[in-house]
């Protein structure tokens, strides 16, 4: 039945993330191809003012568009239908949150494609920049490749975590003993919990100094940073990113089973 779900949120999205997709590949290709003949500070500068707009736009829609696939879907009239399927409410919760991550993923994708191609139509690469990112790409190994996965996995997981907390925010909003106060009681939700989290990491830090060898593992940086070690920077900067993930992992997981909660015992359909 989860991928039914699956199928479905896709199907039910797709158009609308096409469609901003296609947004921004139009505009990193035309917007480029406008400004680039023309010498002037101020042309220069609504350039970078459109291309700054073009990615603050597509951040709030896509934050509008992960919103519907929660909140349209199982609050509004459709969420009757969505919560009379012959499936647990952890496999619509899971349905949400992979589909998500997974736009999430393409968005990134599609972003590093337009950039790619705002700067290619902006500048055009010469022979002398062609070559030095050869050397750049030479200097990749199977160290930096690691890194370069694992900071694309933090920022997936960091992402797919607020898209939860967000889900959650809106499950909040649905309590039905909350009555009138439902929406500014569930926008104020999502800023309660992220200050939970700042607190759970403060007590996380609080409880690490505590412990006997923390202090050796200062010095230790402290000794790496004196001597520049840039081999042993990847070995701590790994350990920090796999920490980050396991970290965003769980509060997904919590996140999500408070979901389930709400929507088991408390659901309130408009």
């Amino acid at each position: 039945m989860l991928g039914k779900l699956i199928k479905y949120d896709i199907r039910s999205t797709w158009r609308d993330f096409a469609a901003v997709y296609l947004s921004i590949l139009l505009g990193v290709i035309v917007l480029p191809l406008i400004f680039r003949n023309v010498e002037n500070p101020l042309i220069d500068a609504i350039a970078g003012f459109v291309a700054a707009a073009i990615v603050i736009a597509t951040i709030v829609v896509m934050i509008a568009m992960f919103f519907k696939i929660f909140n349209t879907s199982v609050f509004s009239k459709s969420g009757y239908l969505t919560m009379t399927l012959p499936a647990a409410s952890s496999q619509i919760v899971t349905s949400k949150l992979l589909v998500s991550a997974m736009w999430i993923v393409l968005t990134g994708i599609v972003s590093f494609i337009g950039v790619c191609l705002f700067v290619w139509n902006s500048a055009p690469l010469t022979d002398t920049d062609i070559t030095s990112l050869k050397k750049v790409l030479s200097l990749i190994g199977t160290r930096e490749i690691l890194l370069i996965t694992l900071t694309a996995a933090v920022i997936v997981v960091s992402t797919v975590k607020e898209i939860a907390k967000l889900f959650l925010a809106c499950s909040v909003a649905h309590l039905r003993q909350l009555g009138r106060f439902r929406i500014p009681i569930g926008i104020l939700s999502y800023f309660v919990f992220s200050w939970l989290e700042v607190i759970v990491l403060r007590i996380a830090g609080f409880v690490i100094a505590l412990f006997p060898n923390t202090d050796e593992f200062i010095r230790q940086i402290d000794f790496i940073s004196d001597t520049g070690n840039i081999y042993m920077y990847f070995d701590i900067f790994t350990g920090v990113m796999v920490s980050a993930i396991f970290y965003a992992l769980i509060l997904i997981t919590v996140y999500g089973v408070s979901i389930v909660w709400i929507l088991n015992h408390k659901l309130d359909l408009d």
